[in-house]
């Protein structure tokens, strides 16, 4: 089994489950932890969740390149579609994702909101294909 492909595979699950989790919890409470409470919810919400999902972006791009450069990668146009993938995941988040996040800093703006969550909404679709490639590539 190539641990390439399968270390690949486990970082983009991961971040699979932590961004659909955060689709479905995390930032729909945003619109109901009150005026009072939403700049912390999303201050403690921004710190806790880039000392995960920072370096988890960081390893799966690591993987997703040298997959790339791989010339055994016996998949190279699937390889470089998940990769292109990837980069417009990170292109989302630092277009539409963090500029949100700021703006909810410093309180909850619907408008900032709205933009975070079909920002998110983005993110998590190409994920999840990103899913769907990494496993291709490690079972072809």
């Amino acid at each position: 089994m190539n641990v390439l492909l399968l270390g690949h595979l486990v970082v983009t699950c991961l971040m699979i489950g932590i961004i659909w989790m955060v689709q479905w919890v995390h930032y729909p409470l945003m619109a109901h932890t009150g005026h009072e409470n939403s700049a912390m919810y999303q201050r403690l919400h921004t710190h806790w969740m880039s000392g995960l999902v920072v370096p988890l972006m960081i390893t799966e791009l690591m993987f997703a390149a040298a997959i790339c450069l791989n010339p055994e990668t016996t998949n190279a146009l699937w390889a470089w579609v998940g990769f292109g993938l990837l980069i417009a995941i990170w292109v989302v988040t630092f277009a539409a994702s963090v500029p949100a996040h700021q703006v909810l800093r410093d309180g909850f703006n619907s408008r900032a909101h709205e933009k975070l969550m079909a920002s998110n909404t983005v993110r998590t679709f190409l994920w999840s294909g990103r899913g769907v490639i990494a496993a291709m590539l490690l079972v072809s």
